[in-house]
């Protein structure tokens, strides 16, 4: 079989204690992607400037500007995901997410969002709400963003419609 060729897509990258998140530019509040910390197994080179982020159940391919830039996000991925390891034990696999994401959801299901073709898997945890994709991709933890409630509220625009209003943006 021919080798896979990727078409690589211009990503701001961020990554913090939790979560690798990426973004369609550095002025985005809200991610496309974001991958718990805690489900990366292994980060390998994968020759020129590209690197592989090994999850559980999914592996992604970044490019980096230069070799020594992709040398840099490999060393500080492998850190960040061994720190996470150290702190947090194993979960019991009774939470619903045992493989990536956060805590166990408050409140959980399918809603529309606009802007979006597809039923989004919604997740409320704590003081934030989790998008995903699918129920597959929660169960994974790899969701597509997540909105912080701190700076958020709720309004109900008619029957079946609600605003989740952010400074950054609103979620109908």
């Amino acid at each position: 079989s021919l080798p896979r060729s990727y078409i690589y897509q211009k990503r701001w990258v961020k990554l913090d204690a939790d979560y690798l998140r990426y973004f369609d530019s550095e002025k985005d509040t809200y991610s496309k992607r974001f991958i718990p910390v805690s489900s990366i197994s292994r980060v390998t080179s994968v020759g020129d400037q590209k690197f592989e982020v090994v999850t559980n159940n999914r592996n992604f391919v970044f490019r980096a500007e230069s070799d020594a830039d992709r040398n840099e996000w490999i060393w500080t991925l492998q850190q960040t995901a061994e720190e996470r390891k150290s702190k947090a034990p194993e979960r019991p696999s009774m939470s619903p997410s045992a493989d990536g994401a956060t805590e166990p959801a408050d409140r959980s299901g399918f809603l529309e969002l606009r802007g979006f073709k597809h039923k989004l898997f919604v997740a409320v945890a704590g003081d934030k709400v989790f998008l995903y994709k699918n129920a597959e991709d929660y169960r994974l933890g790899i969701g597509i963003t997540y909105i912080e409630m701190n700076v958020g509220n709720v309004k109900e625009v008619d029957r079946r419609a609600f605003d989740l209003t952010t400074p950054y943006r609103i979620f109908r």
